[in-house]
């Protein structure tokens, strides 16, 4: 099979971590992968050098530029199949199999309610999705509520398969003797994650006099929306922004507990690498979550709601052993039901029948 993936993405995330461990599986199997992404972008890194990378300017979801060079790379390779994995892609790649009539297939991250208002991609599954995939059954049953999905796009040619987690080797670093319990969660500053929700959780560990920290990795458009919720609410030495983290599961590894507030996801990266690092986590049922957290045996999981979560999170903060024990029993999930060539079987499965 010769595929292309389109990535228009400014900066690293989930979704480019999931491309890299598809892109390299795919390599390993002896498909030919052709990545487009963005002109100038720095971000991406562990790519296998077998996989042939196009840059182009996705200036918008009408780049004439963009849309030339990938239908001269499919013309002049014979690609078979064309993958978008962000919004602005999802349109121009459905340009280009109008043109090059080619499969399209799409895939989609995170709970997307909002394609019920946004009448463009409403359009777009009409005639220019072949296929879809997401990342936990519980998106795949959103989908399919929606009419304009349902009456265009067979069951059958929407996947859901959860993420793989490549185990890196890493060396975890003992998190060093402080009275204060330290919270730690990581990711980009959106209002997706829900890092607002800290806020007021903050309050409420003052309110049971527990000494605590919470520090939170990434950047994002929210950071001075947060810094200025965080002086407002005089939390300066309680809620910090730590910036850009290196090593996610290190980080984690010095922290008592790992909170994942999200509004909405599909089954979070930093879930895995919480457990990863044997960490006890916090983390609101939505999306996928509820398919592999278990309440109370390998997580504590709330409801998307300010008080909700603060209730979990002064639970949690007990530390004692039912708490330290969920993080133990995540690494266990982590090793039994989520490997990456898990994955890739059931999605070069997937793309072949398109």
């Amino acid at each position: 099979m010769n595929i292309i993936i389109l990535n228009s993405s400014k900066q690293w995330g989930g979704n480019e971590r999931w491309l890299i461990s598809l892109a390299n599986g795919l390599i390993k199997k002896k498909h030919s992968v052709f990545l487009c992404i963005r002109k100038g972008s720095e971000h991406w890194k562990n790519l296998d050098e077998k996989i042939k990378i196009l840059e182009a300017p996705f200036t918008n979801e009408l780049s004439i530029k963009t849309k030339m060079i990938l239908c001269k790379c499919i013309k002049k390779n014979k690609i078979d199949l064309i993958l978008s994995t962000k919004r602005k892609d999802y349109f121009i790649g459905g340009r280009v199999k109008k043109e090059m009539n080619i499969p399209h297939v799409i895939r989609l991250g995170i709970s997307r309610k909002i394609l019920k208002r946004d009448l463009l991609q409403r359009r777009l599954f009409k005639k220019r999705v072949d296929g879809i995939i997401v990342n936990a059954k519980a998106l795949k049953n959103e989908l399919l509520e929606y009419s304009f999905v349902s009456e265009n796009i067979k069951k059958d040619n929407i996947l859901a398969v959860y993420n793989g987690y490549q185990f890196p080797r890493v060396k975890t670093r003992r998190k060093l003797k402080s009275k204060k319990t330290i919270f730690r969660t990581a990711g980009r500053l959106t209002f997706q994650k829900g890092y607002d929700f800290l806020i007021s959780a903050a309050r409420a560990l003052q309110a049971q006099k527990i000494d605590f920290v919470i520090e939170i990795a990434g950047d994002g458009p929210e950071k001075k929306s947060l810094k200025k919720m965080i002086k407002t609410n005089s939390l300066e030495d309680r809620i910090i922004l730590f910036g850009e983290v290196e090593n996610v599961i290190e980080f984690f590894s010095q922290s008592d507990i790992v909170i994942i507030p999200s509004r909405s996801e599909g089954i979070p990266n930093t879930l895995f690498e919480a457990w990863h690092a044997k960490k006890p986590v916090v983390l609101t049922k939505v999306g996928g979550v509820g398919e592999v957290v278990k309440h109370n045996f390998n997580g504590l999981i709330c409801e998307p709601e300010q008080q909700d979560i603060n209730e979990k999170i002064v639970q949690a903060s007990a530390l004692d052993s039912n708490i330290k024990k969920l993080g133990i029993e995540g690494y266990k999930t982590l090793n039994k039901s989520f490997t990456i060539d898990t994955m890739i079987e059931k999605l070069e499965e997937f793309l072949l029948k398109f």
